[in-house]
């Protein structure tokens, strides 16, 4: 039996908290009870009623709980303290948001990968890899799915990868390769975490995942800085000249291009780009 840790890391996040929770224990209790699963939340100095929540949470679940003190330290950092956390008496470790954007049926689908492939180290989950959530979804941000799209395929181009979708939380991890010393990097971290996967030669899966996307969980017009902020941690992380030329060309031509599809084809049907953004 495989022993398993689901780590969600939050950060003010009381409007979705307590349903969070109750629909994946719902999930666990019916359709996971072949495996010994524990739930920790870290979480990163919430400043509204999420501590209270989730302390009332626990009279109800089995439900483990961490606060950053001094928080909040950012998404990064958050990730890193749930690597911490995740002691070698687990085999799995899955990364689950808090705001309703996961789908609990991944986790048994991440499960299921690592039970017909021991040999690997990280199942990660692909809102893109085949698009046949789409028809169910037709409110993804177009800005989002964008830099989503052009910044993957440069991560592809500098790692030698071969994904889909660099941003998606929801990622089982082998905890004997988990990383404990990664630069937090903010909300970049996916960016450094694919880069150990390269240094390390890690083996490395790709499932699919539905879109579920809240609108209100970012205002619009922040996707140019959060673009550059990728693009400038991406170029850090490489040393060859080559490869930065390469990230400050990608870097060039990306916010062109989301320029242009964002002033005049913003009310497109998403799906039409869906073969535009090839990502070799």
């Amino acid at each position: 039996m495989l022993n398993v840790l689901i780590g969600i890391p939050l950060y003010n996040e009381q409007a979705y908290l307590c349903e969070c929770i109750r629909t994946l224990y719902d999930f666990l209790n019916q359709e996971c009870q072949e495996y010994e699963i524990t739930v920790l939340l870290i979480d990163d100095g919430s400043t509204d009623k999420s501590q209270v929540i989730y302390k009332e949470l626990t009279e109800v679940y089995p439900l483990k709980f961490f606060r950053h003190i001094n928080g909040p330290l950012g998404y990064g950092n958050t990730v890193l303290t749930l690597f911490r956390k995740t002691t070698p008496s687990y085999d799995i470790l899955i990364t689950f948001d808090a705001d309703l954007q996961h789908d609990p049926k991944s986790i048994k689908e991440i499960l299921e990968e690592f039970n017909k492939h021991p040999n690997t180290d990280i199942v990660s989950t692909s809102r893109y890899l085949s698009y046949r959530f789409w028809k169910q979804n037709t409110k993804v941000p177009l800005d989002r799915y964008i830099t989503n799209m052009i910044i993957t395929r440069t991560i592809n181009r500098c790692f030698s990868l071969n994904i889909t979708d660099a941003f998606c939380g929801l990622k089982g991890y082998n905890v004997n390769k988990l990383p404990m010393d990664l630069d937090d990097a903010g909300y970049a971290f996916p960016l450094v975490y694919w880069k150990f996967v390269h240094d390390n030669n890690l083996v490395m899966r790709e499932i699919e995942t539905p879109i579920i996307y809240r609108l209100d969980r970012r205002s619009r017009g922040e996707w140019k800085y959060r673009t550059k902020e990728y693009y400038e941690k991406l170029e850090s992380l490489v040393s060859s000249k080559e490869l930065k030329q390469l990230i400050k060309r990608d870097f060039d031509q990306g916010i062109e291009l989301m320029n242009e599809i964002l002033d005049h084809h913003i009310n497109f049907p998403i799906s039409i780009y869906k073969d535009f953004f090839k990502l070799s």
